[in-house]
């Protein structure tokens, strides 16, 4: 057996007799076990309330037209009826949560205003958001990076702590192929453990293993080779256990924690935007003003965005649906620019982001991770705007069956469109995997420098001499072929034989 296999044979001994650690895998094996269980526990119920939608829907209908009589006017029934609206989740939603946990999968969209509908959900609590979601997202991006500092803090400064720093240095090899076997046997540990999670996470959650699966393995290993290159470059420092430690827990917390808060901070700083509530509560001021204006001062507006309805007679003594419907739409037109601008920012802010994760191997994975299930800002964005385009659907739909004053009886739930969101499924986030490599790269470009300055070490010198010297002494320091032992008789002195 060639040397490098017998001391990766005994290193692995070594590796393996550890109790602590196999404690620490089997606790993230079951901590990303239990998250893919519980993501995919969240998703079967969210597909049940979607596919419960529909049959809702049909039972409303029963209901409101067993209340109402057939020539009832259709603007009252109408403003009862809820449309479904539904995000569909994919396998991959349950190994990341993202913005799902404040965004519904599933929204029931009424025939009046659009805005405080869409964006009433922005009202989100604060101590939810801030607690995030237990996922496996979760799992790869903060715990297996600490289950690497376990293992490799103390991959080189150990000798030093046990005493046998001479001996390791009088070994024929350099002691930086040494320091990357060790953390070689290391890494490819814990991508055995990733890698065990998601093969896990692929049968239980009938996963394709198509280019998306790829990339998120690539992703995942190199994402723990940038952890074991960042643990090599510590460890070329020469310090203490202690000092390595605490060097690897503080990148950790600066990466995965206090740089994307600042970076966060930074871009709604840089892209200000008035949010959610701001723009319910001026849609809200506006459409209710109506209630102390002319009708003519609603309607008036109104015609000129729709000329098609410009010769409907509408009443402007008393209450009338038509006046109703647009007002709400004169609320949504009101805030309009506010809405595009609100989207704007958003969309910047995910820019930004992204950029922000070519130096931020954390936030690259979690993006990359979040884009495949469909639970970034980007497809948030694109949900938004097709029930935007959804709801129009519906003026073209209902505006003629109510600016005609038809009755009950001419409508049919049969004929009403229904949502269709088409942008669950998403491409690979190429910025995320760009990040990860490239952060990779950079630290790898270092490893040179760090293998040089292991193999450079003071003293290694001398202290291998001495450990030949202690391990094979000259004929000057030999010990007689015959030495002299000694035994004790009872009486307890030492007697020569």
């Amino acid at each position: 057996m060639s040397p490098f296999l017998v001391r990766a044979r005994l290193e692995l001994r070594q590796l393996l007799r550890a109790r602590m650690l196999l404690v620490a895998v089997c606790l993230v094996l079951a901590a990303g076990a239990l998250a893919i269980v519980d993501g995919a526990a969240r998703v079967d119920g969210e597909r049940e309330v979607i596919a419960a939608l529909e049959p809702e829907l049909r039972e409303e209908e029963r209901y409101l037209r067993k209340t109402h009589a057939p020539q009832d006017d259709l603007g009252l029934v109408l403003y009862y009826l809820a449309m479904p609206v539904a995000h569909e989740p994919t396998g991959w939603t349950a190994l990341s949560t993202g913005l799902r946990d404040v965004h519904p999968y599933s929204r029931h969209l009424r025939f009046i205003g659009l805005v405080p509908q869409l964006y009433q959900a922005d009202i989100a609590n604060p101590l939810r958001q801030l607690a995030g979601s237990f996922d496996y997202g979760f799992v790869l991006v903060f715990l297996v990076p600490l289950l690497i500092i376990g293992v490799s803090y103390d991959v080189r400064s150990r000798d030093e702590d046990l005493g046998t720093e001479p001996l390791v240095c009088s070994q024929p090899t350099r002691l930086s192929r040494l320091l990357a076997l060790r953390l070689g046997l290391r890494a490819a540990l814990v991508a055995a453990v990733a890698l065990a999670l998601f093969a896990f996470a692929v049968a239980w959650l009938g996963l394709p293993l198509d280019a998306r699966a790829g990339a998120f393995a690539l992703a995942s290993l190199a994402y723990i080779a940038l952890w074991f290159v960042l643990a090599f470059l510590v460890a070329s420092l020469r310090r203490s256990s202690a000092w390595n430690a605490i060097t690897l827990v503080g990148a950790w917390i600066a990466w995965c924690v206090l740089l994307p808060a600042l970076v966060n901070l930074a871009i709604m700083t840089a892209a200000p935007a008035r949010g959610g509530v701001e723009l319910t509560l001026s849609q809200r001021q506006e459409m209710n003003a109506g209630w102390d204006r002319p009708k003519r001062a609603t309607l008036d507006p109104f015609f000129a965005r729709r000329p098609e309805w410009a010769a409907t007679v509408v009443p402007e003594d008393r209450f009338s649906w038509p006046w109703y419907y647009a007002m709400h739409e004169m609320g949504d037109a009101h805030v309009a620019r506010e809405v595009e601008a609100y989207h704007a920012a958003l969309a910047r802010r995910e820019q930004w982001t992204a950029r922000a994760a070519l130096a931020m191997p954390p936030l690259a994975l979690q993006l990359l991770l979040d884009r495949m299930a469909g639970t970034d800002m980007a497809t948030e964005l694109a949900f938004r705007d097709s029930i935007a385009g959804y709801h129009e659907r519906l003026k073209q739909y209902f505006y003629p069956l109510i600016f005609n004053y038809k009755g009950l009886a001419a409508f049919d739930i049969d004929a009403v469109p229904r949502h269709r969101f088409e942008g669950a499924e998403q491409p690979i986030h190429l910025p995320g995997l760009a990040g990860l490599l490239g952060a990779l790269a950079l630290l790898g470009a270092m490893l040179p420098w760090a293998v040089r300055r292991i193999d450079a070490t003071p003293g290694r010198e001398e202290a291998s001499a001495s450990t030949r010297r202690r391990i094979r002494p000259s004929a000057a320091e030999e010990p007689p072929s015959h030495p002299p032992c000694t035994s004790l008789p009872h009486d307890g002195r030492a007697r020569e034989t």
